[in-house]
């Protein structure tokens, strides 16, 4: 029994002793010296691209905002060098980087570069809200580090950010010029979504596509959106973009206006050229007093004094396609710091092209009607035509993708109304005594 009892002890040891020889040539370096490797194996990479990388940066929910480019060099002494799609195509600013340990191998842009920060610098001075801006990030995780392709994930919002080299050779300038004139030749205010023999309504906000799907025995339709970044070549999706069973990544630019998929599964995006009058009534328009003829400031004059007297700042204000409805809509700052909207409707009959005719339907919803008996806004509606229809002639600034949108009265030729497709907000309500 003691033989044996001998045996089993001796086989034990021997199987510790394998295992701990193997535990050493596993574990022998260092958990220290594992990090230092790592952090500049990382550094390597980054600073290996000869001309720079191009980032495809999607700052905090994709759907929101899309993805812009930015052009980035990193150098070994912890500086960079970062350019934009949105500054002028031959402007750099450097800042630095670093990579550190951080719960696994961390990229920083720790020193504030106006071009990079934009998109996550909390007080909105590219999109998105004071307070949370774009919802970007400047910490990133490293999840992939090759020659090719660093792939990054934001730390605070998830943003996604893609590397690829620039060619050698490339100028910088001019592939942002590149990218640049494929964004004017592929935006537009309508689209056709033409796949499998069907056609669906399409526009985009921000850089996302937006596909109107129409739901069989339903009133509402599903709008399906897929966020995308301009490259030099077209448009590349965030994700694949799937309608009617179709996936597709993105599309190529063309001069004729249709666009195909870059997957060649005979997809495309048409660009619609719409009629004036369309524009108008089926889009927002947004008001700004200052770009109001004679008649309309003196209109809003009253307006303000109605808000005034009860203590509120309008906030915006448009004219256009809104919940289904067309009519007057609006948002505004009450007293007691809650912020109130509505609407009042209009009845409108298209005319040729370039024409509308239009009048107060004398309905509205939910806080337009209060604000018309309480705060004067019937005044804001006299322009438009309130009591008496009023007939306008429209004109654009581009009728591809415009911008500003200009009412002209055909009988009052004081009362000329310039309307913008981004939103105005109103500091202060104008009330002179």
């Amino acid at each position: 029994m003691k033989k044996i009892l001998y045996l089993v002890l001796a086989a034990a040891a021997l199987v510790f002793t394998a295992c701990d020889n193997e535990q050493e040539d596993i574990f022998g370096e260092s958990s220290a010296n594992r990090v230092d490797a790592a952090i500049l194996s990382n550094q390597e990479v980054l600073c290996g691209a000869e001309n720079g990388w191009v980032m495809r940066y999607f700052p905090g929910d994709p759907s929101k905002w899309g993805g812009y480019n930015m052009l980035i060099k990193f150098e070994k002494d912890g500086s960079l060098a970062v350019s934009n799609e949105l500054a002028a195509s031959d402007t750099i600013v450097y800042s630095s980087y670093s990579v550190k340990q951080s719960g696994g191998v961390m990229l920083s842009f720790d020193t504030y570069n106006i071009l990079f920060h934009v998109f996550s610098d909390p007080s909105a001075p590219l999109l998105g809200q004071e307070g949370t801006g774009m919802e970007g990030d400047y910490d990133f995780s490293i999840l992939q580090a090759t020659a090719d392709k660093i792939i990054l994930k934001g730390r605070s919002q998830g943003t996604y950010a893609e590397l690829t080299p620039l060619p050698a050779g490339q100028s910088w300038e001019d592939y942002l010029e590149g990218i640049k004139a494929v964004h004017k030749s592929m935006e537009s205010l309508s689209y056709t979504f033409a796949v499998n023999g069907k056609e669906y309504r399409a526009k985009t906000s921000n850089r996302c596509l937006q596909v109107t799907i129409p739901v069989e025995g339903s009133a509402v339709d599903e709008v399906k959106t897929f966020p995308f970044v301009y490259t030099d070549k077209g448009i590349s999706f965030y994700s694949p973009a799937t309608v009617d069973g179709v996936s597709i990544n993105g599309f190529n630019n063309s001069d004729n206006l249709i666009f195909s998929d870059v997957d060649d599964k005979g997809v495309e995006l048409r660009v619609n050229i719409l009629p004036l009058n369309r524009i108008f009534t089926e889009y927002m328009w947004f008001c700004s007093y200052d770009k109001m003829g004679k008649y309309g400031q003196k209109s809003w004059m009253y307006f303000g004094q109605g808000l005034e007297k009860i203590g509120d700042n309008l906030y915006y204000a448009f004219m256009g396609f809104y919940k289904n409805r067309f009519g007057f809509h609006f948002a505004s700052h009450a007293a007691d710091g809650i912020m109130y909207a509505g609407g009042l409707n209009f009845e409108y009959t298209l005319i040729g092209e370039n024409k509308v005719k239009m009048k107060f339907a004398r309905s509205g919803y939910e806080s337009g009607v209060w604000y018309h008996e309480n705060a004067k806004m019937d005044y804001a509606l006299l322009p438009f035509g309130y009591q008496d229809a009023k007939t306008f002639t429209i004109s654009v600034d581009n009728q591809k993708l415009p911008r500003e949108l200009i009412l002209t009265d055909m009988v009052d030729r004081s009362n000329v109304i310039t309307l913008s497709y981004s939103v105005a907000y109103f500091p202060f309500m104008v009330a002179e005594k």
